[in-house]
């Protein structure tokens, strides 16, 4: 019951969530193989549209025949193939789970879910993602957001670079009003796309011979595996479990994709300053939901991605998008016990982009130092090394000229 929920221990909760739903989609599966066509494909989705909220998680059926990845399996396909292969089967999942989703929420609609069943969906079964109970509990006060960022001071930028920034801000408040997680999946699934933005027009200028930064490029990567890695915590807790939403974010970040790609190629000083305004807004945003929920995330462990990326992963990258580090402060090796621990990382990886950001704004700009570390900035060589071993390799070919013997005639 949702009573429970508040007083349960957080840990065993989850793994009923990932428990239930993988038993869920074997039984399912299993159905399938000894059923009925399009019949049985409807009674699978309206079984798994009718899963009902426990403790923590999902209800739990005893079955026995369950495959240890098949919760994995049903999320996240990650067969490679061609883009209309990548696409029809994407398309086909979020049908499905549009369908259950219609079964589930507006049994009126059941005439469209079954048009879309027969026309759109494939045979392999698919789950309806449900966030775990724990995520309700959870709350951010958009006004005391707001109030930090003003204390903060908001960076300085054109007009019209603001005015879009606050319409969006504006605009997402009311879209994930009483929903913080879902808003951070939406946030994250955004806040990768600049980099990737960054990454096209720098190869772009290395490609036509304009301009040769790698080094730049690397910081972006480390930058970009960082939100990666922010969203699929936000995927470990259901912020992805809507279908609406991921359509939200999906079509926003192909847009937003262009947008920064037109802006990086005129004007990348504004490209930058956008972004800042995004980390800033992320990094208040971030700081108020901890202190709203520190004692409920306190109780809740860290998802395997947590402790894998902060913890027990190869750190090369991680430590490389902190470029406000000296070459002589030791590492950045934050805890990773709870899902407290989590979000204060994820916080302040927020404030490691801002810093860079504001570097890389000041850089274009024109006054300020490059935001490449310095060891890295001479790692593609200087001219002045380069004109010196010329100058060297000319002289032994001059010595090897003059002392060669002549042949007599």
């Amino acid at each position: 019951s949702a009573s429970s929920a508040s007083s349960a221990s957080s840990g065993p909760g989850l793994v009923a969530v990932i428990a239930g739903a993988a038993l869920g989609a074997a039984g399912a599966r299993r159905r399938r193989r000894g059923g009925a066509g399009r019949d049985g494909r409807r009674r699978d989705l309206a079984r798994q549209a009718a899963l009902v909220d426990t403790s923590l998680g999902l209800s739990v059926e005893q079955e026995s025949d369950i495959e240890p990845n098949t919760l994995f399996a049903q999320l996240s396909n990650d067969q490679p193939a061609n883009a209309w292969t990548l696409a029809t089967r994407m398309f086909s999942n979020e049908v499905g789970q549009l369908v259950a989703w219609l079964r589930r929420y507006t049994p009126a609609l059941g005439g469209l879910a079954d048009v879309l069943e027969d026309n759109f969906c494939s045979s392999r079964p698919v789950l309806v993602r449900v966030p775990p109970l724990v995520v309700q509990q959870l709350t951010l006060d958009v006004e005391k957001v707001i109030e930090r960022e003003e204390e903060r001071g908001t960076p300085e930028s054109p007009l019209v670079v603001k005015a879009i920034f606050f319409a969006l801000s504006w605009t997402l408040d009311r879209l994930f009003d009483g929903r913080p997680i879902q808003k951070f999946w939406t946030l994250e699934t955004v806040a990768r796309i600049p980099y990737f933005s960054y990454i096209t027009v720098l190869h772009l200028y290395e490609s036509l011979g304009w301009w040769r930064t790698p080094q730049l490029r690397d910081i972006h990567n480390a930058e970009e595996l960082n939100e990666l890695h922010h969203l699929l915590i936000m995927e470990a807790l259901g912020g992805d479990s809507s279908f609406f939403d991921r359509v939200l974010a999906r079509v926003a970040s192909v847009g937003y994709y262009w947008v920064v790609v037109a802006l990086f190629l005129s004007n990348p000083r504004l490209a930058y300053n956008f972004s800042l305004l995004v980390e800033e807004h992320a990094y208040a945003t971030y700081a108020q939901f901890i202190d709203e929920n520190e004692e409920v995330l306190r109780q809740i462990p860290p998802p395997p991605i947590a402790t894998q990326y902060y913890v027990a992963g190869d750190l090369y990258y991680f430590d490389k998008f902190q470029t406000s580090r000296k070459e002589s402060d030791p590492p950045r090796r934050p805890p990773c016990d709870n899902m407290l621990d989590v979000f204060r990382n994820i916080r302040d990886d927020e404030f490691e982009h801002i810093v860079t950001m504001r570097a890389c704004q000041a850089w274009w700009r024109g006054d300020g130092p490059s935001p490449i570390p310095g060891p890295e900035q001479g790692s593609m060589g200087k001219r002045e090394d380069w004109l010196r071993w010329s100058a060297e390799v000319n002289a032994i070919a001059a010595t090897a000229t003059s002392t060669k013997p002549r042949r007599r005639g």
